[in-house]
């Protein structure tokens, strides 16, 4: 029994970090060679646009919480400014999660009830946008929508679409992009 004890002794400080959060964040690197703090788990980044950051990661670990994208904006800094490591601290996760793409089955049930795409890039009559198109059950039917955002000058312009999908039009251009998508079950 005595040999137990020094272990657990150098592993109480890890399990303690776990639990207060402190060692699941992953920083991501952005163009420019650039690190951008997350403050998320299993952070990746998944393009920048026009000044945002979009990311794909989860705000806990060892929890229901499924992968979700997140949209951040990275400041401009000046040259000769900043830590010397290329790292960006100003920014923080805008605690505002948009669904990853994927097929979704309900987690008691099993039964597929969400379809989404994500499509990224030039993909809003030449603009820099993220489109996500989907397709939900309810009712035994399925309903489609379209959630828009569009990086511009001025920031970001949302638009949301119940029933229809005009933006589908646009994912033909040739920087527009498809993020695959994943098999996952709703969260609880």
């Amino acid at each position: 029994m005595s040999a137990i004890k020094p272990l657990l002794v150098l592993l109480s400080p890890l399990l303690l970090s776990l639990a207060c959060g402190s060692v699941y964040a992953v920083d991501v690197r952005l163009p420019g060679d650039r690190l951008l703090e997350t403050h998320l788990a299993e952070a990746r980044l998944v393009a920048e646009l026009d000044g945002y950051a979009v990311i794909a990661g989860r705000s806990c670990i060892d929890c229901d919480e499924n992968t979700s994208i997140y949209i951040q904006r990275v400041p401009r800094g000046r040259p000769g400014e900043g830590h010397g490591d290329n790292r960006e601290t100003e920014v923080s996760i805008s605690s505002d999660r948009f669904t990853y793409p994927g097929q979704y089955r309900d987690y008691l049930s099993k039964e597929l009830v969400e379809r989404t795409r994500l499509f990224y890039g030039r993909c809003y009559e030449g603009e820099q946008a993220l489109l996500w198109l989907t397709e939900f059950r309810t009712g035994g039917q399925w309903k489609k929508e379209e959630y828009l955002i569009v990086f511009r000058e001025d920031g970001p312009r949302f638009r949301y679409n119940r029933d229809r999908q005009p933006g589908r039009f646009h994912t033909s251009h040739e920087k527009c992009r498809e993020l695959p998508g994943i098999d996952a079950e709703t969260e609880p």
